[in-house]
């Protein structure tokens, strides 16, 4: 809800894409910089005091945004500042939460409890912006983020009370000398997690097509709120908006459905095929009723690989590990994501248009900006749907799940 307060300020106050953009860089940069040295004091750590020393850095940049509003003193700095917080403590949250749950479901049980935790998620961005929006016009910014205060606290309790159960420790011949080596410095230790993955070939492989999928997920999350308003009115795009949060919420229902009959690497591979199609289909979406139903398919298409993913890691990692090598992998993998906002801008202001004029794409497409944001969607199916196609060849990759924990 918050998040949906700040960006409303954010219009209100500066109408600056490059506002928003910062905002961006603040939410997801400092993040991923602290990713390896978060995951090596979550292995070191109990993960349960980890989770809530990062709910407390995240309530800190919260705290920070509430007095500037409620002092009528808010500005970019302060909103920058508590998102650099919230980032900061989400790269340790995600991590500690992400190896905590394999500690506490059994190995059958696992996909089912991380599509339950993809479709609370969505459930969270599906629900904020609404009632955000319904409570904004009442209780105005400062209210929302004291809401959000309230919850940090409400939640922060819930996890003190938990048990949580430690990884059991290693027998001596079970640690490298290596792991041994990476243990007796936190800066060594903290990249252990990236030549632990290296060394690991299968899994190396996993992560590159993974992040490959990531690179053009990430472009077409920044095209489809630009393409849907190019031809939807506001009401319509809000809709079809909310059916992509639908979806995600549907996606780790069917997830844990599908993990009885299909194994996790089966569904990944499968989920990127069809993600490359309805990509495809998606550039010729000219009307909310297919736009929305593509939304909905893209979303269960994209929460059911996340969950198979994490699934994955989980099962092949070793416990004591899973803190270091989660946030190395989830690093590699969102690395491409500030790469994919950078580039969403010139490839659809200048490249694309240079390229449809001289392909004559217009012949296919149409010949509006609309019809340019669709070719290269389509376009970027085709690649999605050639990417994953030639990774079902490669045995590595096919076989990850086979490689031994």
């Amino acid at each position: 809800m918050s998040r949906f307060g700040i960006s409303v300020w954010i219009y209100q106050t500066t109408h600056s894409v490059s506002s928003f953009s910062t905002l961006l860089l603040a939410n997801t940069v400092p993040g991923m910089i602290a990713s390896p040295l978060a995951g090596s004091i979550v292995d070191r750590s109990s993960r349960k005091r980890v989770m809530i020393a990062a709910a407390t850095v995240s309530l800190i940049g919260t705290l920070i945004v509430l007095a500037g509003a409620t002092l009528g003193e808010l500005s970019m700095p302060l909103v920058v500042a508590g998102a650099v917080l919230a980032s900061i403590g989400d790269s340790f949250q995600w991590p500690a939460l992400s190896a905590t749950i394999p500690l506490m479901a059994t190995d059958e049980d696992l996909p089912r409890y991380n599509g339950f935790l993809e479709s609370g998620r969505a459930i969270s961005m599906l629900a904020g912006p609404p009632i955000g929006g319904l409570l904004i016009a009442f209780i105005h910014l400062p209210g929302l983020i004291a809401c959000e205060l309230v919850t940090f606290v409400a939640a922060t309790f819930v996890v003190a009370s938990m048990v949580i159960p430690h990884p059991e420790p290693a027998a001596p011949d079970e640690i490298s000398p290596e792991e041994s080596q990476a243990s007796l410095s936190l800066l060594s230790d903290s990249l252990y997690g990236l030549r632990w993955i290296y060394k690991h070939k299968p899994l190396f492989k996993f992560l590159l097509v993974a992040t490959f999928a990531n690179f053009f997920i990430s472009i077409g999350m920044v095209l489809m709120a630009p393409y849907a308003l190019s031809f939807l009115s506001e009401r319509a795009f809000g809709i079809t908006n909310g059916l992509f949060g639908a979806g995600m919420i549907l996606g780790g229902i069917v997830y844990g459905v599908l993990s009885k009959r299909f194994s996790n690497i089966q569904q990944f591979l499968w989920t990127g095929i069809i993600l490359g199609v309805i990509y495809i289909a998606y550039g010729f979406s000219r009307d909310p009723f297919t736009l929305g139903g593509l939304n909905i398919l893209i979303a269960v298409m994209m929460t059911i690989g996340n969950a198979s993913i994490m699934t994955i890691w989980q099962l092949k990692v070793p416990e004591r590990l899973q803190g270091r090598v989660l946030s190395t992998m989830r690093m590699v993998a969102d690395i491409t994501i500030p790469v994919s906002f950078l580039l969403a801008g010139p490839l659809t202001d200048r490249l694309v248009p240079a390229v449809f004029e001289r392909a004559d794409a217009s012949a296919i497409w149409g010949s509006s900006v609309t019809s340019m944001m669709g070719a290269l969607f389509s376009v970027m199916g085709v690649v999605l749907f050639g990417g994953f196609v030639l990774s079902t060849a490669i045995r590595d990759v096919r076989k990850v799940e086979d490689i031994p924990a």
